[in-house]
């Protein structure tokens, strides 16, 4: 378990991954070919060529959840049929991200002891089972349940115990649940357009793989993703992933703030926020006028006026409302908030002018806007902060630090009404 990339079975495959936002759905398609098996990987151990690139905006979708089903599904249908065509291969199964069901954050331990004396992998998969089911209790489904550390008897700090000897292992893990409902709609929902559903992977966690570097991961680092619904907190510290979290408020309360305060369309007040948005006003924005319209006046092509020190004005306040929630989670957190040496931020929403100086100020501890990781074949509008979840997920395919199985919880979770789940009624009905 460490944070550096690892090598997956196979000499080469095609990846497949699936990021449902509030203000987007993409889905990219990827190729990747191992190194030989004396490599030992690092960071850029498996190269990957992006094949094929879709993303169209979101319907039916609200802070990673669904509320129309018939409009999320033509959403993702249309992202994937996008890469799709572009890379020339039909998709079959994806890896999925998840910002929905409250996602929460656990850590505890867990013991089994070991009848022959040594740790066997029918040990480890008893060890790590008893854990899953520990963390799904009350309804919830377990994302990722990640060790952290090994103890065979009283000796701690292994990483890798088979084989070794002892009468009783123990783990320390953290695990990642979701709401069980909100999770089944998400696949429902992708089932529906004739895809399997290989992973659920927290939102927070890929955003963090993608635009935190080794060095980063290894003395402790936040990632903060904001995005258009929600805003995502995770923790990487010593190569393990510690802490996640996430919270319903984002850019769309930026927007909406914007135009609820100056009386303009939703449309132009997104614009406002991405071209003149700012949390900081200096001299030369209060001489900078921007001109809008105004809601009732659109039709008429009635013309406001404002000064970018006002927009600051009013973007700076729900900015500083998130970053506060995000300070409180992290402070919650215990050992993960003292672990935190640097902040990263990324996702739309932190391309916000003096978003980072302001965050560092907030925090206490050095910031930087954070780019998801350079991949063969990316078209440039993927390589911004916006898609670092989707290209996180590569990240986490290729690191197979969760080999000890998610399969079992997702052949439960499966909703029956996928491709082959419809054949199989089929021939029951006619058979």
């Amino acid at each position: 378990m460490n944070y550096n990339t690892t090598i997956r079975g196979k000499r080469q495959s095609i990846v497949t991954v699936l990021d449902i936002g509030t203000s987007k759905v993409c889905c990219l398609i990827g190729r990747t070919s191992a190194m030989p098996d004396w490599f030992e990987g690092s960071g850029d151990a498996i190269q990957f060529e992006m094949l094929g690139f879709g993303h169209t905006r979101a319907e039916g979708l609200k802070a990673g959840m669904v509320t129309h089903l018939d409009s999320a599904e033509q959403c993702i249908r249309a992202a994937v049929d996008a890469a799709e065509c572009m890379a020339g291969v039909v998709a079959e199964d994806v890896h999925l991200s998840v910002t929905a069901g409250r996602l929460k954050s656990e850590s505890f331990s867990a013991g089994v002891g070991l009848p022959s004396g040594s740790v066997r992998e029918d040990d480890l998969q008893r060890l790590m089972a008893g854990g899953r089911q520990y963390a799904a209790r009350n309804r919830r489904t377990v994302l990722h349940a990640l060790p952290t550390d090994f103890r065979l008897d009283d000796n701690g700090g292994i990483s890798e115990p088979r084989g070794m000897c002892g009468e009783r292992l123990s783990v320390d893990l953290h695990t990642v649940t979701a709401d069980e409902a909100a999770t089944r709609n998400l696949m429902l929902c992708v089932e529906r357009c004739h895809l399997g559903v290989a992973s659920l992977v927290a939102a927070p966690y890929s955003s963090a793989l993608s635009v935190a570097t080794p060095d980063e991961a290894k003395l402790g680092v936040a990632c903060i993703d904001f995005g258009a619904g929600t805003t995502t907190l995770s923790v990487i510290a010593d190569g393990h992933f510690l802490h996640a979290d996430a919270i319903a408020l984002g850019g769309n309360g930026i927007t909406t703030d914007i135009a609820r305060t100056l009386g303009a369309p939703m449309e132009h007040a997104e614009r406002l926020k991405t071209l003149h948005g700012s949390v900081f006003a200096t001299l030369s924005d209060e001489r900078e006028i921007i001109t809008y319209p105004c809601v009732s006046g659109v039709a008429q092509g009635n013309i406001n006026q404002i000064t970018k020190a006002q927009l600051a004005c009013v973007v700076r306040p729900r900015i500083e409302e998130i970053l506060d929630l995000m300070r409180h989670r992290l402070a919650a957190s215990g050992f993960a908030a003292e672990a935190v040496q640097h902040l990263v931020l990324t996702g739309g929403g932190s391309q916000l002018t003096g978003l980072v100086e302001l965050a560092s100020n907030m925090f206490g501890r050095p910031a930087r806007l954070g780019r998801p990781r350079a991949m063969t074949g990316l078209p440039p509008a993927a390589a911004a902060p916006d898609f670092s979840a989707a290209i996180g997920l590569f990240l986490h395919w290729a690191r197979g630090d969760e080999r000890l199985g998610t399969r079992t919880e997702q052949r439960f979770l499966r909703t029956g009404t996928g491709y082959f789940a419809k054949v199989g009624e089929w021939i029951m009905e006619n058979f």
